[in-house]
């Protein structure tokens, strides 16, 4: 661990860095584990390979076990009268190889050739039997550089091809650089082509014949495979089940299990295709044939979890109070709490130097809970930027929780209790199971930690630990909010309520005032509420608005800003985008199914539904204006839908509409969609500022420029006949 410790005359918080770094000794008491796999090592008796595969998440500490594994039994290298010798092989080093297999052996006869210098002194048995299996050994990658291409059966359901014919130019190179007299010395290695391809063929019965004599153990550990490609860690596996299926033989392998099943499905894609329903087991089946004990990474121990932290945070004092909640937030991740120490640590030394030059005390129990929350709600995180009231809810929610929970009986806790809802999309999300508690652990009073602590005040105070805190962030992160990466999988949900499907039909479009015509549409679907904030920033991570409120329509939006949020959307939920935009040109794809405007025959044949007169219902009962509103908009849905189960048709906000503002035509259209250019797009509706009650009607036509942004939102549409 390194650090800058803090001087005397120092009185600013020290930067604490914690390195990655593989741990020497068990920490997180992995200990008893550690030494059942060695004993298990040391007990093995096999007439083939035998595997033991460590399957653990990235930074659960498989590499920290291997290594203690590997160093005990370096300790005691002679067990029972039999030597156990040990290679480390790490084949994300050789990523870029086509195949792991070749540098696997370079690897292997490069560490028993260090092996045999260290016993040139030896005259003994093992010394010979050493040379013998090496000269054996160090034949493999040159025969398989000569490998042909055939196909190698293994013993499983399936069977894998082995190629390595690009490796024969590199092969001869390596043959001629390689001194006469040295080859003359060496029994072993052959002289010509034609022998090592004859080796090659003879591989299996070579090595088990050297392997009869060697009564040495071999433990080959194998870490960081799941760094590499699925497919190729899947390679490097069949590879030695094939070549090194051998007595006294044992492969330690650290990896995530799931990155070998995509490898199988990846390698074996077409069985996947023609024979899934007969193979139901095909991963299981396959681990299960070279893996012959597999032992998951056992979570950290609690109390040595907690030990280690505090060790490493010791010198930064001020979120020392705070490590159980850090470890009941976190989990047992190692590797994650230290990224979390030093991220905290780096947060706390920026707002300790910017509170000595603004006079503005923090409070580092505020930092470490925003920290928590940007660490591990990314997306709540980048929703407080637009929504900073929305945490000080949470809190109270969560309080209140919290409180609840301390009163209930034994018999109250039994009983089940429906979920915390506040109707507001945005904030019932994180109250689900899955983000309650971390949330609870987060927000929840920390009491015996501190005498008093009154959480979140103020917006103001969130706003402050949001913008405190960004610097700290992963550049990653909050990129994916720029680049509309943000994804919430109740979006679909929400939308199947909002869609309705209009059945289409002919109308009279338009009125005496503005002119009239006959229009017939056909089938789509439209959304029966204006687009609400709370959807706008779901997809796009912004909220443009004025009037701010979840279930407000969004406003301030232009012509653009609405065709890119349909497209986005589309994306989101498996569509073909319905618009092509390059810059300010927009034009519609013919055949995107996605979400769009409605072209102003759809939106007027929507609002009238079926009805023939100005308004579908009175006025003060179906739309907010300027009489009602107060001068701004309001949440949708609260006034009278049509009959069509539409919301704030009239009133609220202008609407979008896909067309260019133009004459109507002067008989009947179908699926009219407006003039093929223009300098203003139309908007339909009306808003909650006309203080004229005629300008709220079914017909009312208004136009805008399509970059204007004013008080206008816009609904979704959608061309049902388009549907696969």
């Amino acid at each position: 661990m390194a650090s800058n410790k803090r001087s005397k005359d120092d009185n600013h918080i020290p930067m604490l860095v914690v390195p990655d770094s593989i741990a020497e000794e068990d920490r997180i008491g992995h200990q008893e584990h550690c030494d059942g796999l060695v004993q298990m090592i040391r007990s093995v008796k096999s007439s083939g390979s035998f595997t033991i595969g460590v399957y653990g998440q990235w930074g659960s500490g498989k590499t920290s076990m291997l290594k203690l594994i590997e160093k005990a039994l370096c300790v005691d290298a002679i067990d029972n009268g039999s030597r156990i010798l040990t290679v480390w092989f790490n084949p994300w080093q050789f990523a870029g190889e086509e195949h792991l297999i070749v540098p696997f052996f370079h690897t292997l006869v490069a560490s028993l050739k260090r092996i045999q210098e260290t016993l040139k002194e030896d005259k003994g048995k093992f010394s010979k039997k050493v040379s013998i299996f090496f000269k054996k050994l160090s034949k493999v990658p040159i025969a398989l550089a000569y490998g042909l291409e055939g196909e190698i059966k293994i013993p499983l359901l399936l069977k894998s091809k082995f190629s390595f014919k690009d490796m024969i130019d590199e092969s001869r190179r390596a043959e001629k650089e390689v001194d006469k007299k040295e080859k003359e010395k060496e029994a072993g290695v052959l002289d010509s082509v034609q022998e090592y391809e004859s080796l090659y063929y003879n591989l299996l019965q070579e090595l088990q014949e050297a392997a009869k004599l060697f009564d040495t153990k071999i433990v080959v550990f194998i870490d960081d495979l799941d760094r590499c490609l699925p497919e190729k860690a899947v390679q490097l596996l069949e590879g030695l089940k094939v070549l090194l299926d051998l007595p006294n033989f044992v492969f330690v392998i650290g990896v995530a299990r799931e990155v070998i099943e995509r490898g199988i499905r990846v390698r074996y894609r077409e069985l996947y295709l023609t024979n899934r329903e007969d193979l139901p087991d095909i991963e299981k089946d396959y681990l299960d044939k070279i893996v012959q004990f597999p032992v998951a990474m056992p979570p950290a121990d609690p109390k040595h979890l907690e030990s280690h932290i505090t060790v490493l945070m010791d010198e930064l004092k001020e979120a020392k109070p705070f490590i159980k909640t850090i470890l009941e937030a976190l989990g047992n991740n190692p590797r994650t709490l230290k990224r979390f120490i030093n991220a905290i640590s780096f947060s706390m030394w920026v707002a300790d130097r910017k509170q000595k030059e603004d006079c503005e005390a923090f409070l580092p129990e505020l930092l470490i809970k925003m920290s928590l929350i940007a660490f591990l709600l990314p997306e709540l995180y980048r929703q407080l930027e637009n929504y900073p009231h929305h945490l000080i809810k949470l809190q109270k929610i969560i309080r209140q929780l919290e409180k609840t929970k301390s009163e209930k009986t034994e018999e109250d806790k039994d009983k089940f209790h429906e979920p915390t809802k506040t109707n507001l999309p945005l904030i019932d999300r994180w109250l689900e199971e899955r983000y309650l508690s971390k949330l609870e652990a987060i927000l929840r009073p920390q009491e015996k930690e501190l005498a008093q602590d009154k959480g979140f005040e103020d917006e103001e105070e969130v706003k402050r630990y949001v913008f405190m805190l960004a610097p700290a962030l992963n550049p990653e992160t909050r990129t994916k909010a720029a680049n509309d990466e943000i994804r919430d999988p109740s979006l679909a949900e929400e939308l199947k309520g909002r869609m309705v499907k209009i059945a289409g039909g002919k109308f009279t479009m338009g009125d005496k005032e503005e002119g009239e015509f006959e229009a017939t549409v056909s089938d789509f679907e439209i959304d029966k509420y204006p687009v609400t904030q709370s959807l706008y920033y779901k997809v796009t991570g912004k909220n443009p608005s004025h009037f701010k409120g979840d279930d407000k329509p969004v406003e301030q939006v232009s012509w653009f800003d609405a065709v890119e949020f349909c497209n986005r959307l589309s994306e989101k939920m498996g569509y073909k985008p319905a618009y092509a935009i390059k810059g300010e040109k927009v034009e519609r794809i013919k055949d995107g199914n996605g979400f769009r405007l409605p072209t102003e025959a759809e939106w007027e044949y929507a609002c009238r539904a079926g009805t023939k007169d100005d308004r579908y219902g009175k006025l003060d009962s179906i739309a907010w204006y300027s009489k009602n509103s107060g001068s701004e908009t309001h949440g949708v849905g609260q006034k009278d839908p049509n009959k069509w189960g539409l919301y704030d048709m009239l009133g609220n906000v202008w609407e979008w509409c896909q067309d260019w503002k133009g004459n109507y035509p002067s008989g009947p259209v179908k699926d009219p969609t407006g003039p093929s250019s223009g300098s203003d797009r139309v908007i339909r509706g009306g808003g909650w500022s006309l203080n004229v009650a005629s300008n709220c009607r079914s017909a009312i036509r208004f136009n805008a420029v399509p970059d204007r942004r004013g008080f206008i939102g816009f609904r979704l549409s959608r061309s049902v006949s388009l549907d696969p």
